[in-house]
């Protein structure tokens, strides 16, 4: 599969690139970054590659060289990168969040049914192995029925761009479109997807700034987001303003629950019994590249099966909702606003087993 990258930044450079460069079936023709200085770094990385400023200039140059667009810019390059590399007939892998809102995904998925081409959100928190664990145990009744689920993700700060293009590019509005609820709300909606299955409902949510934040053209630095998600209650809790570097997740269910705490993922029973697990996932790694080559495969394989409608792109549907809900939501007050694709019901992954009485 060729590959062209579309911003070469933190995750493009530390996430993405090891992977293209460590595997036989994946070819990175080329780089686009608008920064002269991201560009030679790019082709001292990966010599050979063509480099481009923009977007149009690679199409125009060879356009037949390239499979799969991989669109690593931020927020606000997303929909407008993702939309010309589609109607150029190639396949498009764009980093989070692939909508700032429901409107531009139904826009954005129309063009990439209409052109049979894969749109595929990089929600790699999904095939983080603790994750993939757990939801296995989800799946298979050892907690029972799930009753409530809390995320936590905490962060001293905001994740920095290069320094060579507005490193503080997140706390942007008009780059980043929202803050921590974006950042990291994504991941924690995903993650809800794998463990719970079905699809939430309704949504309430808290989002501003806290601490010595107060430029109002500042994103948000923290975020309470809460989903009525069928008969499961969910708690989502962000920061970029916390002590320490944490992510945490919790299932609790009838028969029991279900914590992922960085590597270590823990069955506790309804009597208390507990059984450890560890799981290598290097969630303290922020470039998660070693989650990336399953990204990759999920990707060769909907291509394979010219399945072009996956769970991936429908969850990426439902994040857009929720995060343009939640944000509604918090400026009236917090209360619950009602989700249009958790009515519709579409199916995402496969559902949890019932637990046998």
């Amino acid at each position: 599969m060729k590959i062209a990258i579309v911003g070469f930044g933190f995750i493009a450079q530390k996430g993405h690139l090891p992977t293209y460069q460590s595997r036989d079936d994946l070819n990175l023709r080329a780089v686009v970054d608008p920064v002269s200085a991201r560009r030679e770094e790019a082709l001292k990385l990966h010599p050979g590659i063509r480099v481009y400023e923009t977007l149009s200039d690679l199409l125009e140059d060879c356009p037949q060289e390239i499979d799969l667009v991989d669109i690593c810019a931020p927020n606000v390059f997303h929909i407008p990168a993702a939309r010309q590399a589609l109607a150029a007939g190639k396949h498009v892998l764009c980093e989070k969040p692939l909508a700032l809102n429901l409107a531009e995904f139904e826009d954005i998925k129309q063009l990439a049914l209409e052109k049979r081409r894969l749109l595929y959100p990089c929600h790699n928190y999904k095939f983080a192995p603790s994750v993939v664990h757990a939801a296995k145990l989800v799946r298979s009744g050892a907690i029972g029925e799930p009753l409530y689920a809390s995320f936590q993700v905490y962060r001293v700060s905001h994740a920095r761009g290069v320094p060579e293009w507005q490193p503080h590019w997140r706390r942007d509005k008009a780059i980043a479109g929202g803050g921590i609820a974006i950042d990291h709300g994504v991941h924690a909606i995903s993650i809800a997807h794998s463990l719970l299955g079905g699809a939430p409902k309704q949504v309430a949510a808290h989002i501003r700034n806290l601490g010595n934040d107060k430029d109002t053209n500042l994103t948000e630095n923290t975020a309470l987001i809460c989903l009525d998600w069928e008969s499961v209650l969910v708690q989502i809790n962000l920061t970029w303003v916390g002590s320490v570097r944490k992510s945490s997740f919790r299932v609790q269910g009838t028969e029991g629950e279900i914590c992922i705490d960085n590597d270590d993922v823990i069955l506790i029973d309804k009597n208390k019994n507990v059984t450890p697990c560890i799981v290598p996932t290097d969630f303290d790694d922020p470039s998660h590249s070693s989650w990336f080559s399953a990204v990759i495969n999920d990707i060769q394989h909907h291509i394979a099966t010219e399945n072009y409608e996956p769970a991936s792109l429908i969850e990426a549907g439902r994040v857009a909702e929720i995060m343009e809900k939640a944000h509604q939501s918090s400026t009236q007050g917090g209360g619950w606003l009602s989700l249009k694709l958790g009515i519709m019901n579409y199916e995402l992954g496969k559902p949890r087993e019932k637990t046998k009485n």
